[in-house]
């Protein structure tokens, strides 16, 4: 059996699965910015006050506008793929939050993965596990999540071409995944491709909600679960939720 690595050709194939990555940076790299820039133009106005002439406080003022457009726009773009993207996981209040990322966990993402990989033309040699949810609510991070699927590490079976398809459809999953690491081996049509996959997750909602005191923590460990993603703190997730998901959670996106 020959092995080999993936070709340069390949390697730009996964770059574009890369790019997804780009979008969910967006309201850390790009509005934030913008906003910045609306601030430094109000205290330019403000600086120059009455003493500017004409043309140099419309310009500013110029500035401020386009400032906040693009802010808005940015946004708009970011809540499409959100919504897209994205579960509901929305930290104001970190019981809700707490429900709404057990129920991904424990009943969504793996089952609808394991339907996914076969219609992508290949075969999948992996068992799809997840990581456990939180233990409990005060374990809520308002952090990007980044969460492993199968342990990180994921293989399939198929000829040259299907496995390279296999790769590139997964733009068009319902969640928002990270590829990496790509290498083949065997011979077409019966080859095997290994892969790193990980679920990036943005938190939903503005300021991240009070602890709640009856629920305690588990301690501040992780389990199943990668750090956060470039910017912020780890997640800080601890063990798994022992039993299941707690009754009564219904409703998915």
């Amino acid at each position: 059996m020959k092995s080999r690595t993936i070709s340069p050709v390949i390697v730009a194939v996964i770059g574009t699965l890369a790019c997804l990555l780009s979008v969910g940076l967006i309201t850390y790299f790009l509005i934030m910015p913008s906003q910045t820039q609306i601030s430094g133009f109000n205290d330019r106005i403000a600086a120059v006050g009455n003493d500017a002439d004409p043309a140099t406080k419309i310009a500013a003022q110029k500035d401020v506008v386009k400032a906040t457009n693009d802010v808005v726009t940015i946004k708009n773009l970011w809540h499409v793929k959100e919504v897209a993207l994205m579960p509901a996981f929305n930290i104001d209040n970190r019981y809700a939050a707490w429900k709404q990322l057990s129920i991904e966990l424990a009943q969504n993402l793996g089952p609808r993965i394991e339907k996914w990989i076969p219609h992508t033309g290949v075969a999948s040699l992996s068992n799809i596990t997840i990581g456990a949810p939180p233990a409990s609510p005060n374990d809520i991070s308002d952090a990007p999540l980044t969460i492993p699927i199968s342990g990180g590490s994921l293989a399939v079976a198929g000829g040259f071409r299907a496995i390279l398809n296999h790769i590139v459809l997964w733009n068009n999953f319902n969640r928002l995944v990270l590829i990496d690491n790509l290498a083949l081996s065997g011979n077409s049509p019966f080859m095997q491709g290994t892969y790193s996959a990980e679920v990036i997750i943005f938190p939903q909602g503005g300021k991240l909600g009070n602890p709640i005191p009856q629920a305690g923590t588990a301690g501040g460990t992780t389990s199943g679960f990668g750090g956060g993603m470039p910017g912020g703190p780890p997640p800080g997730f601890g063990g798994g939720m022992p039993g299941g998901p707690p009754p009564g959670m219904g409703g998915h996106r």
